[in-house]
């Protein structure tokens, strides 16, 4: 049996050169923790495990160690991926869909979710109050009382208000906006994170389950998380203003700084976990948008028309097949299969980016009049209760309207023709979530907290599904309690969101103390990084290209360098640390980290840490020696080996009554119970027996799907009598043509047969007798020799129940089967020598009193078929196959559904062909791709009209300025003093105040708050007057001004949206 006896040596470059950098971190951090608690001081131990992050002092010796221990355990969870992927306990499972369990999962979640309903203030500590309402603004610069919203939203003819030393006169209808704190404006901040939550939950279940059916669904989901990369990034880059390098990489640290260790890690490609890239692609788009002009960012239609440029480039990118697209991304991404990438890097892209190309845009035009929306929906609340109703009935009813229309049109599509559409019509069931979700300030106001902290962590649990939850690149199982599906569920579960939790702290911690708010410090930090992952792969490079590569010398360098580490850092830093005393008092928790004081000049506190840091090493190393060993390993092609085994297994009763079956049967059948259950009746199932992890022989299920690619443009020959069929219609049904073998008594039977299935050739050969399948063969080994293109890939030969029934009856028979079967022998190993895998099949079991003739029952009885094997068997045949299908492995245990005796009911060849499938792991030679793969060409997702469409709702967002591109006008048919695109000067003056952004600028030049005195008039017939005014009314200004935020406390965390935007940092 074959197993991985030396681990580090099959493992990828980049695999070795991670483990050796974590390596000497580890020993460094082990030994530097041993020193201190050597001599009885907890302080470096204690600020470790009670972070607060702050920038990285190299000076210090408290800050390095927090920073090397944090950066230990980051390497420890690697590690722990790595032994779940690639050396797990026990093989990975399948992915089997229930659709009741999946729905009753997601109906549990929001059950339970329910029960920690909170109002969004009460979670933390009430922030004040911003109605950012014009007529209050007013109202508190001219000292004037406050009137009733009521009585304010009935002054329909006209409002004066004096601003400062000059004044600002409306004219026109004037409708005083209700108040709201941001934690409960529209958007706000627990709403959004809520919204992530529930989304992720189904997105992982989606994977988990394979629920393929809810396929479109889910695409809808993503379509929100890359509208909410535009909508977070634009929000805070127009509120900060700040496109520095430090936010910047910041910004790319929190969405690639574990996926970068994970690929490294790993030895997997950055697209395999294709959400980050596309998330930090259109973040640079949007950085890009808004950093390019950014003083137009300010400007009433400047913006607008960036934007449109934008919305325009988008639209010869991906909307018309210009081979733009080719041109910008050629130099990054290449044209040949890799992992993630099946057709190709640029195809692979093309796809991704082509689902969503909108998704972002519409996000940032959501975001650009977003202050517009919050006060639309606030000045429609300030109305009368029926008012404020047929106004947000009329836009409630029209987007209901459209998203039944997207529900029974687009989305009924199949999955591949709904990818067509999905960047076109996505934005439905999206904005009309965002309205309806925010209908009511009630409903704003209140939010599920369990949602919420689900939410917080959507890029940790994206990324380590691959590889904790899920293995195989989430294509498999983790696999902790076989046997038992559920409990391994859930014990699996708990492990992978409390890993991923703690690298959601991990990375934002580490990016408090790596980048701080100091470009200098940033650049050091990236380049010393930059410089030491160059440095470990190159030497991981060069051990692997001298076939040195091996645990043990990994260990050796590991300890070489974590020794120099800690030696450096001792004598840099610890003179200074041991001279100052701690001022923190020690509790009694705390009595563990005082170890002994034996003197920071003893001997023990001085040879001993790096006893500890080599013995942790050490521990790693035999860890990870012991699961490559002794664990299962990750799903790839079978070794040969594995043929020993694959022809054992069992065919075990399915009782089909459970209560999983019976509700498919309801919802699709209309059947209402069953009548054939157990022990009355029962079905089966064949399945192999239960091997040693360590033999690395993972047999499973192989699907249509998998076979064909596997066979693709392949030639497959099958030779021999009926049995020989049986099992050539059985293949034909695993790749998809189930009509394969039906019973027809009217069709012929001796005859050739020839099919192709998509790419595939499966043919077969009608040679009952010896002396016929000899012929097959010496013809094959003739078009073989000549390298025919005709020639097989793989022959599957069996025969001797003919040979047995009529040629079998002498001395002279049986010496003539003797020498053709030699011959046959000698055929097969010719076939062999010239790369033609040959298989045989020996006869299946025998239904001795089913046999229908006196001829059978006296020349083929199961005895006379066993001696006939025997015979095969001794002259060499099995010696001479490849491999070997053993028909009564298979067939034994259902030998009395045998109803002639000789042949049995499809579903039992069905398992022989399982058998075959799996052995052409490795029985079939790898096709070298690069040699026939023609990568599709970048365009053919591109639709013109579509993407016509798509440029004129932007233009109706952009320039009447709805964030429900044009929907949110439909009120003003029934409602005065509402619509949009009167309500800019209102709802930005007070944000740009209070974020000391740059003043509102118009078309005209003119600025709301200048220092010079003069006159704009706004789109709404707003007159603006305005004069240089004295230090006190600027305060009044400035007091009078509240805080208005998209979401709230908008900071570099948002422009994610990915994960919580709590802030680490000083």
């Amino acid at each position: 049996m074959e197993a991985r006896m030396e681990a580090a040596s099959e493992a990828p470059v980049s695999t070795i050169a991670t483990a050796m950098l974590f390596g000497s971190i580890t020993f460094a951090t082990a030994a530097l923790a041993t020193r201190t608690w050597l001599i009885g001081d907890s302080r470096a131990l204690l600020a470790a495990m009670k972070p607060r992050a702050q920038p990285l002092n190299p000076q210090s010796f408290t800050s390095i160690y927090t920073l090397l221990h944090h950066f230990s355990v980051f390497g420890l969870i690697l590690f722990f991926a790595y032994i779940c992927e690639n050396h797990p306990l026990f093989p990975h499972d399948e992915k089997a869909y229930d659709r009741d369990h999946f729905f009753f999962m997601i109906a549990l979640l929001f059950l339970f979710s329910f029960y920690t309903v909170h109002k969004n203030e009460s979670a933390k500590a009430p922030r004040e109050k911003s109605s950012s309402k014009f007529g209050d603004k007013l109202d508190a610069l001219s000292n004037k009382p406050k009137e009733p919203a009521e009585a304010a939203s009935a002054k329909d003819d006209e409002t004066m208000s004096s601003f400062g030393t000059g004044t600002i006169q409306t004219t026109g209808t004037f409708i005083r906006a209700s108040e709201t704190k941001d934690c409960n404006d529209i958007l706000n901040r627990d709403m959004t994170e809520e919204w992530k939550g529930w989304m992720q939950f189904v997105f992982l279940l989606y994977h988990y389950y394979h629920a393929e059916e809810v396929y479109n669904s889910i695409r809808i989901m993503i379509t929100c998380y890359v509208w909410m990369t535009g909508f977070g990034n634009f929000s805070f880059f127009y509120l900060k203003n700040d496109y520095s390098f430090v936010r910047l990489v910041q910004m790319l640290w929190r969405l690639n700084f574990l996926v970068v260790f994970l690929c490294l890690s790993q030895g997997t490609t950055y697209v395999l976990y294709y959400i980050c890239p596309l998330h930090t692609y259109y973040f640079l788009m949007v950085y890009c948008t808004m950093r390019v002009g950014k003083k137009l960012n300010y400007t009433k239609y400047g913006l607008r028309l960036k934007l449109a440029a934008v919305a325009i480039i988008i639209f010869l990118v991906w909307d018309v097949d210009t081979g733009l697209f080719q041109m910008f991304h050629f130099p990054f991404v290449g044209r040949q299969p890799i992992l993630g990438a099946d057709n190709g890097t640029m195809w692979e892209w093309y796809f991704r980016t082509t689902l969503d190309h909108w998704s972002t845009f519409l996000g940032m035009v959501f975001a650009a009049n977003f202050p517009i929306t919050s006060l639309f929906f606030r000045k429609l609340e300030a109305l009368p209760a029926a008012k404020c109703w047929i106004g947000k009935g009329v836009i409630g009813a029209s987007l209901f309207f459209a998203f039944v229309a997207w529900l029974r049109g687009p989305f009924m599509l199949g999955k591949f023709e709904y990818n067509m559409t999905n960047s076109y019509f996505g934005f439905i069931p999206l904005i009309t979530y965002i309205y309806f979700r925010n209908l009511t300030p009630t409903l704003r106001s209140y939010s599920l907290n369990l949602l919420h902290e689900i939410g917080k962590t959507t890029l940790e649990t994206y990324l380590m599904q691959h590889h904790i939850w899920l293995t195989s690149n989430a294509k498999s199982l983790l696999v902790l309690v076989p046997g038992w599906p559920k409990m391994n569920m859930m014990i699996v579960t708990l492990l992978y969101f409390v890993t991923s939790r703690k690298l959601y702290k991990l990375t934002l911690f580490l990016r408090g103390m790596v980048l701080p708010n100091d470009a200098k410090k940033c650049r050091q930090s990236l380049t010393v990084m930059g410089a030491l992952l160059l440095l470990f792969y190159g030497v991981a490079y060069y051990l692997h290209a001298i076939g040195f590569a091996s645990l043990k010398v990994v260990a050796i360098i590991s300890l070489v360098c974590g020794m120099l580490l800690y030696q450096t850092v001792m004598d840099t830093t610890w003179q200074s640390y041991a001279s100052t005393e701690s001022t923190d008092e020690i509790s009694l928790a705390d009595t563990f980290f005082s170890g002994n004081n034996f003197g920071a000049d003893s001997i023990v506190a001085k040879s001993f840490p790096s006893v500890i840091g080599a013995m942790v090493v050490l521990i790693i190393g035999i860890t990870w020696q012991g699961m490559a060993v002794a664990g299962a390993g990750k799903i790839g092609p079978l070794h040969p080996g594995c043929g020993k085994i694959v022809n054992r297994g069992h065919w075990i009763p399915v009782d089909g009554c459970n209560e999983v079956a019976r509700g498919a049967a309801y919802r699709n059948d209309g059947i209402q119970n069953f009548a054939t259950c157990a022990p009355a009746g029962a079905g089966y199932t064949w399945g192999w027996e239960t091997s040693k992890p360590s033999a690395h022989c993972r047999f499973t299920q192989r699907t249509a799907k998998q076979l064909k690619k596997n066979l693709n443009h392949r030639r497959i020959g099958f030779v021999g009598d009926s049995m020989t069929r049986n099992l050539y219609h059985a293949l034909c049904r695993q790749l998809g043509m189930t009509e394969a073998g039906l019973y027809d008594a009217g069709g012929p039977k001796h005859v050739d047969i020839t099919r192709t299935i998509d790419h595939t050739d499966v043919d077969f050969r009608w040679a009952p007798m010896a002396t016929d399948q000899l012929q097959v063969m010496k013809d094959l080994n003739e078009n073989a020799s000549k390298k025919d293109v005709s020639k097989y890939d793989l022959i599957l030969v069996s025969g001797g129940a003919w040979d047995r029934l009529h040629k079998f009856a002498d001395a002279k028979d049986i010496a003539a089967h003797s020498i053709t079967i030699s011959d046959l022998v000698e055929q097969m190993n010719s076939l062999k020598s010239m790369g033609v895998p040959v298989v045989w099949m020996t006869p299946t079991t025998i239904n001795t009193p089913a046999l229908n003739t006196p001829e059978k029952r006296d020349h083929m009885t199961e005895e006379d078929m066993s001696d006939m094997r025997s015979v095969y068997d001794q002259l060499g045949v099995k010696k001479a196959a490849s491999f070997v299908v053993n028909g009564p492995s298979f067939s034994k245990e259902r030998v009395e559904e045998s109803f002639d005796g000789v042949h049995y009911p499809p579903d039992v060849y069905n398992a022989g062909a399982q058998v075959l499938a799996n052995a052409l792991d490795w029985l079939l030679p790898e096709v070298e791709v690069s040699s026939k793969f023609t990568a599709p060409e970048p365009g053919k997702m591109a639709k013109p009209f579509l993407g016509m469409m798509m440029l004129c709702l932007c233009f109706i967002g952009l320039f009447f300025f709805d964030g429900f591109f044009g929907f949110s006008y439909l009120a003003c048919l029934f409602i005065k003093g509402i619509l949009p695109s009167d309500l800019y000067l209102e709802a930005f003056s007070v944000l740009h105040e209070k974020s000391k952004l740059p003043p509102l600028s118009f078309s005209s030049g003119g600025s709301v708050f200048s220092d010079n005195t003069q006159k704009t008039k706004n789109s709404s017939g707003i007159n603006v007057h305005t004069s240089k005014g004295n230090g006190s009314t600027s305060r009044n200004r400035s007091n009078a001004a509240k805080k208005f935020q998209p979401i709230s406390d908008v900071d570099e965390e948002i422009a994610a949206l990915l994960g919580d935007t709590g802030d680490f940092q000083t």
